[in-house]
């Protein structure tokens, strides 16, 4: 039978082998995560790298195509007589784009205030046309009052012809009662030629009259 000193080193024995063990294993976890963990900082390191070098090159070109933007701008600067234009002269990019843009606007305003414009120039013409218009039936009445004057105008001359006509004839039919009946020719006479001669210079007044109005009438017409 085994002693106890025997049985004390056994028993610790068996605990450091335990002990050993659990380490061992606590160990090749710990190998493991380190190696699990190097390979992923590898496959970062890699990644950062390509993605660097990438950036690098995106670098390098951008700067090669700014160089050759600038050798464009200035060119374009060149062409366009802005290095040479006082009011381009000093200006950036930046300042010449900004003025574009403020001119564009005030082309805009422009474009919207001769629109208006325009809308007031239509009214104004379809006034003119009912002006024309109006001109057209004014014109019309004035050459039919025109017309209907130099009827007038006709007919009173026509007038004054038969009252000529009558009176001449008038006076032929009193002369053979000369020689008989003086007394009575006189009496005639003063009958014949006093009476109708006022009755008809009346009516060539009055139609004198609506000569003269009509003639103010017309050219009040006219004038309109």
């Amino acid at each position: 039978m085994a002693s106890p000193n025997a049985r004390e080193k056994i028993s610790s024995r068996s605990e450091a082998l335990k002990l050993v063990e659990k380490y061992r294993k606590e160990r090749d976890d710990a190998l493991q995560k380190e190696s699990a963990l190097k390979e992923r900082l590898r496959v970062s390191e890699n990644k950062v790298r390509t993605q660097t070098e990438s950036l690098k090159q995106k670098i390098k070109n951008l700067s090669s195509d700014n160089r050759e933007l600038r050798k464009t701008v200035k060119s374009l600067r060149t062409d366009l007589g802005l290095e040479s234009d006082p009011k381009f002269r000093g200006k950036t990019t930046k300042d010449i784009i900004s003025d574009l843009k403020d001119t564009e606007e005030l082309c805009d305003r422009l474009t919207e205030e001769n629109g208006k414009f325009k809308l007031r120039m239509d009214h104004l013409a379809s006034e003119l046309s009912n002006v024309a218009t109006s001109k057209a039936i004014l014109e019309e009445r004035v050459s039919s009052l025109q017309r209907d004057l130099k009827d007038m105008t006709n007919n009173q001359r026509r007038l004054l012809k038969l009252w000529e006509d009558k009176r001449t004839e008038r006076e032929q039919l009193a002369l053979p009662a000369i020689n008989q009946r003086p007394a009575q020719l006189q009496v005639s006479n003063k009958s014949v030629q006093t009476g109708p001669p006022v009755h008809m210079c009346q009516r060539l007044a009055t139609s004198s009259w609506e000569f003269r109005q009509t003639q103010r009438d017309t050219e009040r017409l006219k004038s309109s």
